[in-house]
Parts: structure tokens; C-alpha cells; sequence
């Protein structure tokens, strides 16, 4: 999915539809009572979704197969098309040697005609009987008079010679003009064939593109169904350690909060805990709001923008917004390099999320100071400008595409 400058998409954990899986249904975290539950439906999502990526597997194979074929078939044509434009070529230049040897032959034939007339017009005024004179005024052309004296026996030996090389030249004349008319003919029935050809080339690699671009779109939708349900398991168990040490701390404080928060909606709720941490939180990049959280067109896959993003400058500083443990520090996916943090402040839990940077500088386990460098700003995952997509929660990691889960506005805080 792309993105608009300044704009983010949330990465699904346990709420995402899977885009490249039709197969697969979630259930949002919050629906499991414990952390152990969100893991068994995690595992689940994910044996079904290797079941779907298997078949998919298959699928491509089969696919795979058909590219192959169809590659042969374009090298097939290929080679046809090289052949015909060799014919082409050579039957074009065929015709024009067969152009200039038909101008040289009738040159040469007229002049022989006219030299035999010549010598006939000699002969004749020196005989003096009826064939000849039949010969001479019944001939059509002088051509049609030649094959007369010739017949008649009244050309001398000396004109014998060139008589024969005349009828040799007319003969090899209507040879040269039979060989250039189906050369011709040859010419305009090689064209047609590869014209053809060069359309069927053309469709074959428009079949081979097309099926190339759908293989390598599902490819990709599925690796990142399989990545994301991979990095919610890994994010759930990093939340749940972090989430015990801070209950360990104040557990009692943590309990009185929950029953307060419990019964509200989820506007009240975040009322109370805006209110109770508010300026616990830091501004985590330079750089004015692109893009406030709440309603979105839905055009970039998501009808809900669930944080602030911070369009600043590239590789300026990412601090993180409260003391807290990191508890993912990753890359890839829709986030691109990004990074969560749990807090504990005053005994509440809260998630924040640090995604499109250009790089880490924290990894997953390690404790931060508030206003420590946890990576820079950048603009990778789906993202078409630098800034800095920003999210705290109201507990552990929770994402719903068309909706608020249980996302806290990040302006009130600072």
C-alpha cells in the first residue's frame, strides 16, 4: 500500500486482516484474557496462514511452470521473427540485383536488335526472292524479322554469333522477370508472416509481464501476512516480560488504575489517562504535524490514522517520549525500521510506537532514559516522504484499520 508524504500505516498485529490471506479471520487482542490465550490465537493464525502460504507455494509453482512455457514460446517467435527479417532482407535485396540485371539485359537487347537490323537491311538489298521479301514486310518487329531470316537460313556465319546471344539474353530476360515476380510475391507473404509473428510476441510477453506482476503481488502480501503475525508474537511475549516488571514495581497502583479505567468507554478512559500523564510524555522528533491522529479517506488501506506524524528533516535524532523498555526494535513491514517501548508511569502502562526511520539505535530488551536517541528519522516501509509516524497507547500494542482501539492522542500530551 502507498502512502502520501507524511502519511503512516499502522502495522497489524493481532487485529489485522491478513491482506493475502482470505482464509484467515483475527480476533482482537483485547478479546484474549491473558497473554497466554493472544499467543494460542497467534499460533493459530499462524498454522493457518502456513497452510495458505503452502497452497499459495503450490499455486506459484504451477505458475512458475507457465512463465517458463511461455518463455519458450517467446523465444520460439523470437527466433522466427530474426529468420523472416533475414528473408525479407534478402529478398529485398534480390529484387533490386534482378531490377539492375533486367535494365541490362533489354539495354543489351535493344542494341543487338538494332545491329541485327542492321545486318539484315545489308543482307536483304543484296537478294532478290519472294521469302525474303516476305520476311521483311511480314515481320511484326524487328525481333519477329530476325527469327524469319533465321529460319530462311539467310543470315551468314558471321551473324550467327550474335543471333545466338540475342535469343540467349531474351530468354534469360523472361527468366530474370518470372524470378523478380515471385520474388515479389515471396516478399509481400514474408511481411504478412511476420507481422503476425511480431503480434504474437507481443501478446505472449504481455501474458508473461501480466502473470509475472500478479505472482510477485501475492508473493509479497503473503510474506508480510506471515511477518506480521511473526513480530506480534515476538512483541506480545516482549510486552507481557515488560508489562510484569512494571506490575511487579507498583501493583498496586496498576490494579487501582485498571478497575478505574475499566467500566469507561474508551473517549472516558483516555480522558483520565491524558490527564493523569499529561507532560510525562516529550515531543520524539523535530519537525512540524503532518498528519494528526483520527478519520482517514481509507485510500492508503486504513479509515483510521492511529498516531501523529512528524514530518521533519532526514536523519535528524528519534528520542523516545518516556523512560521506558524497549521491547521491539525491527524493520520491515509497513512500519519499515521501527521501535516500541514500554513505560510504567505512576503504576499505568503505556506503548509507544517509533516507525519509518532511516535507523535503529536501541535494540529489544534495553532500558532507555526519556529524551535518549533511539534511531533517526527516515522514510522507509510505506512511506513517500521523511517523518516520523508516532503512537502511545493506553496499555500493550493494539491496531484496527478502520477504527480506535485503544490509541491516545499524542498532541494532548506534550
Amino acid at each position: 500500500m502507498k502512502r502520501p508524504f507524511g502519511k503512516s500505516i499502522g502495522l497489524s498485529l493481532m487485529t489485522l486482516t491478513l491482506l493475502a490471506s482470505p482464509l484467515m479471520t483475527t480476533t482482537p487482542v483485547d478479546a484474549a484474557s491473558s497473554y497466554k490465550e493472544k499467543q494460542q490465537q497467534n499460533q493459530q493464525q499462524q498454522s493457518k496462514q502456513r497452510e495458505a502460504l503452502s497452497q499459495k507455494n503450490n499455486q506459484l509453482s504451477k505458475a512458475q511452470q507457465q512463465v517458463y512455457a511461455l518463455d519458450q514460446q517467446i523465444n520460439g517467435l523470437t527466433l522466427q521473427v530474426v529468420e523472416n527479417q533475414k528473408k525479407i532482407d534478402e529478398n529485398t535485396k534480390q529484387i533490386a540485383r534482378l531490377e539492375d540485371k533486367i535494365e541490362k539485359l533489354q539495354k543489351k537487347i535493344e542494341k543487338q536488335e538494332k545491329m541485327l537490323g542492321d545486318r539484315l537491311a545489308v543482307r536483304q538489298s543484296k537478294a532478290d526472292n519472294a521469302p525474303l521479301l516476305e520476311a521483311v514486310f511480314g515481320a511484326k518487329d524487328v525481333g519477329d524479322m530476325i527469327s524469319r531470316f533465321n529460319a530462311f537460313n539467310t543470315i551468314a556465319e558471321s551473324d550467327a554469333s550474335l543471333l545466338k546471344d540475342y535469343e540467349s539474353n531474351k530468354k534469360e530476360l523472361a527468366a530474370a522477370k518470372e524470378e523478380l515476380k515471385q520474388t515479389r510475391q515471396n516478399l509481400i507473404e514474408d511481411r504478412n508472416v511476420l507481422k503476425k509473428k511480431q503480434r504474437e510476441l507481443k501478446q505472449e510477453k504481455q501474458k508473461r509481464t501480466a502473470l509475472l506482476k500478479r505472482l510477485t503481488s501475492q508473493k509479497k502480501k503473503i510474506e508480510s501476512s506471515i511477518l506480521s503475525l511473526k513480530e506480534a508474537s515476538a512483541q506480545l511475549k516482549a510486552q507481557e516480560a515488560a508489562e510484569k516488571a512494571a506490575a511487579r514495581a507498583a501493583k498496586a497502583a496498576a490494579a487501582k488504575a485498571a478497575k478505574q479505567s475499566a467500566p469507561a468507554s474508551v473517549s472516558q478512559a483516555s480522558t483520565k489517562v491524558i490527564s493523569k500523564a499529561k507532560g510525562k510524555f516529550i515531543k520524539p522528533a523535530q519537525g512540524s504535524v503532518s498528519q494528526g491522529m483520527g478519520a482517514a479517506s481509507g485510500g492508503n488501506g486504513y479509515a483510521y490514522h492511529n498516531g501523529t506524524d512528524f514530518a521533519g528533516p532526514l536523519n535528524s535524532p528519534v528520542v523516545a517520549s518516556a523512560s521506558g523498555t524497549v521491547i521491539l526494535a525491527s524493520s520491515g513491514g509497513p512500519y519499515g525500521n521501527h521501535v516500541y517501548i514500554s513505560h510504567n508511569i505512576d503504576g499505568k502502562t503505556y506503548t509507544t510506537v517509533y516507525a519509518h526511520m532511516n535507523a535503529l539505535n536501541v535494540k529489544q530488551g534495553q532500558q532507555v532514559k526519556q529524551g535518549q536517541q533511539i534511531g533517526v528519522l527516515g522514510s522507509t516501509g510505506n512511506s513517500t516522504g521523511p517523518h516520523l509516524h508516532f503512537e502511545i497507547h493506553d496499555g500493550g500494542y493494539q491496531y484496527d484499520a478502520n477504527g480506535r482501539t485503544n490509541e491516545l492522542d499524542p498532541e494532548s500530551f506534550f
